[in-house]
């Protein structure tokens, strides 16, 4: 009689773990593809880029798609909402990343071949820089994550 026990409670475990693990990949994956259809630059905040770059190939709309998930990251961070300090530097650099993809979206509406180069390699710099700071973030001292964000912005608003 124990062991008939035994083998329902182990497969009643087992299928609570299975049915966990299977609802926890549904929602991430509806999650992330509700977030790949929005139009948010930042989350929560719709951008002002055309709604087709959710899906274009052209190099501005890849880059449009690289800031969305670079400040998505930064946003991911769960301690930067504890801090005051640390929000505000946020809100800066989410200031930033808007003025980033105006200046994408103006590029992208220029005739000129030569002078969109060279604001789109100028934009993609900065982006790498703003791809590299989430993990910068995680587990850093607030003051600084508070300096990393605002050198970012800074970065950002210099293109």
């Amino acid at each position: 009689m124990i062991a008939v026990l035994v083998i329902v409670v182990t497969i009643v475990v087992a299928l609570a773990v299975l049915g966990g693990a299977a609802w926890f990949a549904w929602d991430s994956d509806r999650r992330v593809k509700k977030f790949a259809r929005s139009t948010d630059l930042v989350p929560g905040q719709p951008g002002r880029a055309p709604g087709e770059w959710t899906t274009a190939t052209s190099r501005e709309a890849l880059l449009h798609r690289r800031i969305r998930y670079a400040i998505a990251d930064v946003h991911a961070n769960p301690a930067i909402p504890h801090y005051p300090e640390a929000l505000a530097a946020r809100d800066r650099l989410d200031g930033a990343v808007f003025d980033l993809d105006d200046k994408l979206i103006a590029a992208s509406e220029l005739g000129d071949d030569e002078e969109k180069t060279v604001r789109l390699d100028a934009a993609e710099s900065a982006i790498s820089v703003l791809e590299e700071l989430p993990k910068k973030l995680w587990e850093a001292p607030t003051d600084t994550q508070i300096a990393d964000m605002d050198k970012v912005a800074s970065t950002l608003q210099g293109v």
